[in-house]
């Protein structure tokens, strides 16, 4: 009994002292309906090589507002049955709805890797994404980095549905920060570190209807997870002015319509 009081005791004194940190972030929380639509086309230029391009609208705020359009460009290449890998680059345009106009761009840069396994019908599927993203705003690398780096690891699994045009899947990905900035209580004082966590627990569902051998749709549903900070220094101080963990829950409707060449 007298463990277990003290276990009791030392759990409270630990709450206490993180309830009265002063850089101890406030919540807050926020639900969204989402949705996407992505038209693109494929090319196969020699054996075992696809270049792909493609753009895609998503909206965002119970799908009353655009959130942003951004065209991409990649390039992959399949090993053997079992492996492949690529590129991609990818043009973000943010919209700014509460000032009617497009904020400056970004510009996002894919290394993917990805493993094969067939299982019966159902081909599994391992994709890690290494996603860097550069900003062209001025921004204080203690609130926000840039580049900003993320490793995305994505579970998927196909059933091949035999004499059918439909192919059903699930997937689970986790994104992880990889340079996210640690808080300070003076950005002037410190020196910059980084702090690794997980950014986006992401669940999601859909099917591939294959039109004909060169037409394909892609109709999805993604329940996202996503958490970030929001660091705001005091510009001529350098004392922290506001730490805010921001979670979302995301219900993501999307379609995506392929051309292959």
């Amino acid at each position: 009994m007298r463990k277990i009081l003290l276990s009791l005791g030392l759990v409270l004194t630990t709450l206490i002292a993180t309830a009265q940190d002063p850089n101890a972030p406030t919540r807050e929380t926020t639900n969204d309906f989402r949705g996407r639509v992505e038209g693109s086309f494929e090319w196969e230029p020699v054996k075992d090589m696809t270049v792909e391009a493609g753009i895609q609208l998503r909206l965002s705020d119970d799908l009353h507002s655009v959130d942003r359009l951004q065209s991409s460009v990649g390039i992959g290449y399949e090993v053997n049955k079992y492996f492949d890998f690529g590129a991609d680059y990818i043009l973000i345009n943010n919209y700014d709805s509460a000032a009617s106009n497009w904020e400056r761009p970004r510009h996002r840069l894919n290394l993917n890797l990805r493993g094969t396994v067939k299982v019966g019908r159902v081909e599994l599927s391992l994709r890690e994404r290494l996603q860097t993203t550069f900003r062209t705003d001025s921004v204080n690398r203690f609130e926000k980095m840039n580049p900003e780096m993320v490793l995305r690891s994505r579970l998927m699994a196909e059933y091949n549905i035999r004499h059918s045009r439909w192919t059903p899947y699930l997937l689970f990905e986790l994104n992880n920060t990889l340079n996210a900035p640690k808080v300070v209580a003076n950005y002037k004082d410190a020196v910059l570190q980084c702090d690794n966590f997980i950014t986006r627990y992401r669940a999601g569902l859909g099917a591939k209807f294959h039109i004909s051998r060169y037409h394909r749709l892609d109709f999805y549903y993604y329940f996202d997870y996503d958490r970030g900070y929001n660091i705001d220094y005091k510009g001529n101080k350098g004392d922290l002015k506001g730490y805010v963990e921001e979670v979302e829950f995301r219900h993501t409707f999307g379609i995506s319509y392929k051309f292959k060449l």
